[in-house]
């Protein structure tokens, strides 16, 4: 979905902005025919009139910016919503996922309330005043035609040649990114081998390469605001010049000629502005294009929706994965097979790469080569929202979200009174629902299998469920499990023997 696509979502908002320029315009010209009528007659109520629509202007200007905040709010909204529903999609590093969701999408609301305001004006006042120019005089609205393309001109040059600059200065901005997180990541062991300074100096040297490339495209920035203002300034020179010359010839009237006087600022205040705003506008055409080509690779990796005979049968075909920056890979050439209902163990030695291959079941990594088939189906081949919608995939440290327990249960939308209820007792977990007190590492990984059993999907993925947990609460566990299993394809990875006695298949992985 593109960012037009998403403004059609927004015709309401976009019909009202229209409408209010558009008066605004009629405003401007009837407070300059009313000032003109004033200096002609010094009669107090055309000063009026021309202050009152004055004032309305500047009314309407202020309710048309916040229409503009409303819709800025509602696009940032849908694009934010995307890119969360694709960040299983696509492997996108922190850095380039913290500066697509706040710095990239952020830009875009300093583009709907510095450039779309002026961009509306140019749009709705210059065909308005230009018409109303030309049955005035002819002379000056052929001036004004001629000398406004100018500027658009100007800026497409300057354009051209900030694109690459601006290119750098998000790349820098995105490595800055990258790297705060890593060194806030791993603070600890820095800490731990007193290699702070060398932390600080690395973001240090970062910081100082995005302020050097953003400065860069500062630069060209103001150079366009002052060659605008220079452009304009002459153009409303070369009106006011010539209106001159023919007021004292005799070939214009007064009333005329003070008419397109007031106008002519007018006309090119849109352009004007647009100037100040032009280093924004530089940053937003980035965003989209990135923002663009992040939701169009997504949709190249979503693929058919299958009918699958749940729960299915999971065969992996040469299946290898490598962790980015790593030399070895943590899988290797793997081929399995789970069987369809049945609860199997997934053993091996620790290091073996059984949370690795949980991951790739569940869709949150995406094997560097080989195929993941459910039945005869391809992985690759399949909806991700839809197989998504069949897996539950519990890890082995749940996370915690800060909000109330019961919401913590139920965060797949899956509020069941009389299971949940039923799941607590039967794993012994006494909790106020309502409270946001803190669990232990037990209490975690059993409310992660009540998310999975709640989501109630034909696949479920469990990563050390029972780790830690003593005899008692292990065997309330795998009763649990056991008396779901039917009609499911349950898959365990684990090193306790009790869960490799319990389990229906047994699968090594070496």
């Amino acid at each position: 979905m593109t960012i037009l696509d998403i403004l059609k979502l927004n015709k309401k908002i976009l019909g009202e902005i229209a409408l209010c320029k558009l008066v605004e315009g009629f405003f401007v010209l009837l407070a300059a025919i009313f000032l003109v009528k004033f200096i002609d007659t010094t009669s107090e109520k055309f000063l009026l009139a021309a202050f009152g629509f004055f004032v309305g202007r500047f009314f309407l200007s202020g309710m048309t910016e916040k229409f503009f905040a409303r819709l800025s709010v509602n696009i940032q909204t849908n694009f934010r919503k995307k890119i969360h529903a694709q960040l299983f999609e696509q492997e996108v590093s922190s850095g380039e996922l913290l500066t697509l969701i706040f710095d990239t999408v952020q830009s875009l609301d300093e583009f709907f309330l510095k450039v779309a305001p002026q961009i509306s004006s140019a749009v709705i006042f210059l065909p308005i005043f230009l018409i109303c120019a030309a049955f005035v005089d002819l002379l000056t609205a052929f001036i004004l035609l001629v000398t406004l393309p100018i500027a658009p001109l100007l800026l497409w040059l300057i354009g051209k040649a900030t694109a690459e600059k601006n290119s750098r200065a998000w790349a820098q901005l995105q490595k800055l990114n990258g790297d705060f997180r890593e060194i806030l990541s791993a603070i600890t062991t820095l800490k731990m081998f007193n290699r702070i300074d060398t932390g600080a100096k690395k973001i240090r040297e970062a910081s100082q390469k995005s302020s050097a490339a953003t400065l860069d495209v500062l630069k060209l920035a103001f150079v366009s605001s002052f060659a605008l203002e220079l452009i304009t300034t002459l153009s409303i020179a070369l009106v006011a010049v010539t209106l001159g010359l023919r007021l004292i010839s005799g070939s214009v009237e007064f009333q005329s000629a003070l008419f397109l006087l007031l106008l002519a600022p007018e006309f090119f205040l849109p352009i004007r502005k647009f100037g100040v705003a032009f280093h924004v506008m530089i940053s937003v055409r980035s965003s989209i294009e990135r923002l663009k080509n992040f939701l169009i690779d997504a949709e190249k990796l979503s693929g058919t929706t299958e009918k699958i005979l749940m729960p299915p049968k999971i065969f992996l075909e040469n299946i290898s994965f490598a962790y980015p920056k790593k030399n070895s890979p943590a899988l290797h050439d793997i081929n399995l097979e789970f069987q369809a209902g049945k609860v199997t163990a997934l053993v091996g030695n620790s290091g073996a790469g059984k949370s690795t291959l949980l991951k790739l079941l569940a869709g949150i990594l995406k094997p560097s080569t080989g195929e993941i088939f459910f039945n005869q189906f391809p992985g690759s081949k399949i909806e991700k929202i839809s197989l998504r919608s069949k897996i539950s995939y519990v890890p082995q440290a749940p996370h915690l979200f800060d909000t109330t327990l019961i919401k913590n249960f139920t965060m797949f939308d899956t509020l069941d009174d009389t299971s949940l209820k039923k799941f607590l007792v039967e794993l012994n977990l006494s909790l106020d629902l309502n409270s946001t007190q803190k669990l232990s590492r037990g209490q975690l990984q059993r409310l992660g299998l009540i998310r999975a059993l709640l989501k109630d999907t034909p696949i479920i993925l469990l990563d050390e469920p029972t780790a830690g947990l003593d005899e008692v609460t292990e065997q309330k566990v795998l009763t649990l499990i056991k008396e779901i299993s039917p009609r499911r394809t349950i898959i365990i990875a684990t090193h306790r023997l009790a869960v490799i006695e319990f389990a229906d298949e047994i699968v090594t992985l070496n």
